[in-house]
């Protein structure tokens, strides 16, 4: 099952030339695929600094979640503290094997 979230991205990722502009967009993320959770400490010195979208109130919290994408990794960044990002993705719950 997969958990609706809303991911914070770099829109000019890799274009140095510019400034950062950052979005928001829906994502959807497999559980299983989540290896690790903790807050983005630096999203919240952007926010401060008014370099995120301005619909984001001034005491949001950032998570960061490192995906397994087989050979390598991934991280992304969402908006939500630690505590209810790892609720949403139900990773408290026990889940019944099947076989």
């Amino acid at each position: 099952m997969n958990v609706q979230l809303v991911e914070i991205f770099d829109r000019n990722e890799g274009n140095t030339q510019r400034g950062q502009t950052y979005s928001v967009r829906t994502i959807f993320i497999n559980p299983a695929h989540v290896v690790c959770i903790r807050e983005s400490y630096d999203m919240l010195g952007l926010l401060k600094e008014g370099r995120l979208p301005q619909e984001l109130d001034s005491r949001q919290e950032f998570t960061t979640l490192s995906l397994n994408k087989g050979t390598y990794g991934q991280d992304i960044i969402v908006i939500g503290s630690v505590n209810e990002v790892h609720k949403k993705l139900g990773v408290n719950q026990r889940q019944l094997l099947q076989g």
